[in-house]
């Protein structure tokens, strides 16, 4: 099996030293501009930042609670109390109503006077529907998605919008984020053609079972081999454990590219604003690969060292890491789990025999584990053990548009910071019975971290972001190996876009350089940053002023067809800009 890898590239970047010509435009002056440095006019400004928690509360059934105030809640970060400032209900009515006003006032000749407490409109919802075909069972799949059609025809309407992803040994976006519940809906339909990939794994698991249950009614007949007790682990039950071994280190493996692509998924949202979940279908990941195998292996040998081995395999610190992605990006799982009820243990025409009813259980809970871990983390919903999802489908629907908006100040340091953020309701027992879902984690980043994020998500989704002008122009592609290409591509952005500030006989000016790819495939290079330095001579300063300033890249690429993401930033006046080219490098 392949493995997934980002693309091969390299970016050698060198400053253009001619500088191109181009427009000067004067810009206006206000009274309240001051301190003139290099082209640009600085004001003083105090920025205030406010941190913003979604807060869901409900009763015991699920029922979402729309009648509290803000005096109802007190909000905590890293144990200290926070004074709340900002406070809003949604709900989908509300939603609507705020919507049809928008609607109302592109149609109305007089600008309305918004009121002292109007506020911005809806916050934008984005979900991803992630069919994780490679571990997913195809008629369990049908069965969900088919229950699917009524939740996506009902919910899907602005702000909100549906992203539809197909995973199988790779990651394919099926449908691009829209508010079209029939485009949802034909996508959906599409995914039937892909084989679920869990079929052959429930194949192999089925082999080893029997190979146990084999050997144990061997012994027990008189038959088999010495060291039925299995201490030693020689003979027969040495092959067993070897099967078992293999079966849990491929499952490592295939967990690895499962949770790469899932990461990924997580990243591309990084930059979108609004609520940001993942509607996950799979019939589970195991927190331990082949764990119900050691348990049944254990049972019959009674060995004591095999559960023991069974934790060289545990992947809860993987799980934790994809949780804090998540959480990283303000992203929600949302995990469905496809299996829905079964029965453990219960002989059929799978297995040879009955399996033992605590290994079934055990592996069981070995694959749903996973999925509530990554809903509770997230502030989600798992949905587990039933046939009939529709019902969780509704609280879904219900989080993407009935929520309470909080915002406190945040005192914002600058650098990439977690907080513990406990939000809970003030001590009155009637709010006893009330249960409160939120983001336990709030994730301060620094402004490069943002265009990063920003920069990521341009590879998969439109960002008009430009006020520095950037340009980029892609050249012809020259061949550097069998398998690789240069691709010489040109970045520029106007003089005056920059800050310069006198050092010596130059102004001088610094920005960061960032730039990413993906291709058609969905493969991702890295994020490649790099720091460069403008100077231009006192003397030669009003010229430049009207002159576009140049960055020459050369990508090493493999053949395929590409979009490049680039972002310049201004570390000075904290400017950022953005701009994206669709390429083919050696198409044939």
């Amino acid at each position: 099996m392949e493995k997934l890898r980002p693309l091969a590239w390299l970016v050698i970047v060198m400053l253009a030293l001619p500088i191109t010509a181009g427009t000067a435009e004067e810009e206006p002056q206000t009274d309240n501009q001051i301190r003139p440095v290099g082209g640009l006019t600085f004001i003083d400004e105090y920025e205030l930042t406010i941190a913003n928690l979604v807060v869901y509360v409900t009763d015991k059934k699920g029922i979402a609670i729309t009648d509290l105030t803000a005096d109802d809640f007190e909000v905590f970060q890293d144990g200290e109390a926070k004074q709340i400032t900002n406070f809003k209900l949604y709900t989908d009515e509300i939603i609507r109503t705020q919507l049809a006003s928008q609607a109302d006032d592109v149609f109305s000749l007089a600008t309305p006077t918004p009121a002292p407490d109007d506020e911005a409109g809806p916050i934008p919802v984005h979900m991803v529907l992630y069919i994780d075909n490679q571990n997913l069972d195809p008629l369990d799949r049908n069965r969900v998605l088919s229950q699917t059609r009524e939740f996506v025809r009902t919910s899907l309407h602005p702000p909100a919008q549906m992203m539809v992803v197909a995973y199988q040994r790779f990651f394919e976006v099926l449908q691009p984020f829209t508010s079209d519940p029939d485009k949802v809906m034909d996508a959906l339909r599409a995914v039937r053609r892909y084989t679920g990939g869990r079929t052959e794994n429930d194949s192999t698991r089925k082999d080893i079972i029997d190979r146990i249950k084999s050997i144990e009614n061997e012994q027990r007949s008189g038959t088999g081999g010495s060291n039925s007790n299995g201490s030693d682990l020689g003979g027969e039950w040495n092959e067993a454990y070897q099967l078992i071994d293999n079966y849990a280190r491929e499952g490592v493996n295939d967990l690895k590219f499962t949770m790469d692509a899932l990461r990924q998924t997580i990243t591309s949202l990084s930059g979108l604003p609004g609520k940001k979940g993942i509607i996950y279908v799979s019939n589970g990941l195991p927190m331990v690969p082949g764990m119900d195998l050691f348990y049944e292996l254990n049972r019959v040998t009674q060995s004591s060292s095999i559960l023991t081995r069974m934790y060289e395999f545990d992947q809860t610190r993987a799980f934790s890491g994809l949780a804090a992605t998540a959480n990283a990006q303000d992203v929600a799982f949302y995990s469905i789990d496809a299996a829905g009820l079964t029965m453990g243990g219960m002989g059929s025409a799978e297995f040879a025999s009955a399996q033992d009813p605590l290994s079934a259980s055990v592996g069981r809970h070995n694959l749903t584990d996973s999925l509530r871990f990554l809903a509770d983390e997230t502030g989600g919903i798992a949905i587990i053990n039933t046939n009939d999802v529709a019902p969780k489908l509704d609280l879904v629907t219900q989080d993407m548009f009935t929520y309470y908006s909080i915002g406190y100040p945040l005192q914002a340091s600058g650098r990439d910071k977690v907080h513990k953020v406990k939000v809970k309701l003030r001590d009155d027992p009637a709010f006893n019975d009330y249960e409160l879902r939120y983001r336990a984690r709030l994730v301060e980043k620094s402004l490069e971290t943002q265009v990063q994020d920003t920069v990521v998500s341009s590879l998969v989704f439109e960002v008009e972001d430009n006020p520095m002008q950037i340009e980029v122009e892609a050249g012809t592609a020259s061949t550097a190996s069998e398998k690789r290409w240069l691709l010489p591509a040109h970045i520029s952005f106007p003089i005056r876009k920059i800050a310069l500030l006198p050092e010596g006989e130059n102004y001088v000016g610094r920005i960061v350089l960032f730039v990413a790819a993906r291709d058609s495939n969905g493969k991702q290079s890295d994020l490649v940053r790099q720091e460069h330095e403008i100077s231009v001579p006192a003397k030669d300063y009003e010229d430049a002023q009207r002159q576009r300033w140049g960055i020459d890249t050369t990508l090493l690429m493999e053949s395929g067809r590409y979009k490049i993401a680039v972002a310049v930033l201004d570390p000075l006046t904290r400017q950022d800009s953005y701009q994206t080219i669709a390429v083919a490098v050696n198409p044939e």
